[in-house]
């Protein structure tokens, strides 16, 4: 397994654990908060605090 298999697969557990990460270049301020979309699942998500992403439920 290539370390970029490894990476991938470590994502989509995370990811299935809740622990998004965004697509830095897509996130925006709505007004209330910062969104965007999970660069490994691309769920849309949200910040609920520094470094720590959940996904919308809008």
């Amino acid at each position: 397994m290539s370390a970029v298999s490894k990476i991938t697969v470590v994502s989509k557990i995370s990811c299935m654990l809740g622990r998004h990460e965004p697509q830095r270049r897509d996130v925006r301020w709505d007004g209330r908060t910062y969104v965007g979309h999970c660069k490994h699942c691309g769920a849309p998500i949200e910040r609920i605090k520094h470094r720590r992403w959940r996904e919308r439920t809008e």
